[in-house]
């Protein structure tokens, strides 16, 4: 037992220190917030809310009615979230053990228009319906960092076509007026989900826009 204890303690320590590879992948990252894990503090981890982090469409228009101020704007927004409240939500997920929470971000839906739009370049001085949207969605909340979900919404934003596999965990510095914001194309979660050797790429990725935000 003594020893068993012994291991949990150098475990623990490793993971505070960000020393044992383990907690740099994805399934690390959501292991080191579980409530069951051994801790140094006196204070407990608090258990984990399920129903109150699952984001759903119904929560998603509570928040479009929102209006934010300077104070409450959010750090990182994800653009062409396709969660339908069924199933296995791995954005949130991933969410989650960026340790990203309340206003620090925010989901914006996919927004079938935008697979419309040709002359891309041209979209961006001359916005379509659906263009026009995702910029008000940036300006309304004025991120750091914009995590655009799979290549539409990515060449919408860049005005070309880009292959994702090329440019995915890049950063892009771009701006709408006077709003600033670093764009960060990733795999899209329906794609992770199809191909589940790719969720570690995607992590990788993330892992970066934590840098950027000051989250690691």
């Amino acid at each position: 037992m003594e020893q068993q204890f012994k291991k949990i303690l150098q475990k623990t320590k490793a993971q505070k220190e960000q020393k044992d590879p383990l907690f740099k992948s994805f399934e690390g990252a959501l292991f080191s917030d579980s409530a069951w894990f051994f801790q140094f503090q006196e204070t407990a981890i608090p258990l984990l809310d399920r129903e109150a982090s699952v984001v759903t469409p119904e929560k998603i228009e509570k928040k479009f009615a929102q209006k934010n101020d300077q104070n409450s704007l959010s750090e990182v927004l994800f653009l062409g979230d396709s969660f339908s409240g069924e199933g296995d939500d791995l954005l949130g997920k991933m969410i989650a053990a960026m340790k990203l929470s309340g206003s620090e971000f925010y989901r914006y839906p996919k927004l079938e228009e935008l697979d419309d739009v040709v002359d891309l370049a041209k979209n961006l001085e001359v916005a379509s319906v659906g263009t026009q949207k995702i910029f008000d969605i940036i300006l309304e909340k004025r991120p750091k960092v914009v995590v655009s979900l799979g290549a539409t919404v990515t060449n919408i934003l860049l005005g070309r076509r880009e292959k994702l596999s090329t440019i995915h965990g890049q950063f892009f510095e771009k701006n709408i007026g006077e709003c600033v914001y670093s764009l960060m194309p990733i795999f899209h979660p329906e794609f992770l989900v199809i191909n589940p050797n790719m969720k570690r790429t995607a992590w990788i990725d993330l892992q970066k826009v934590m840098e950027r935000i000051g989250k690691i």
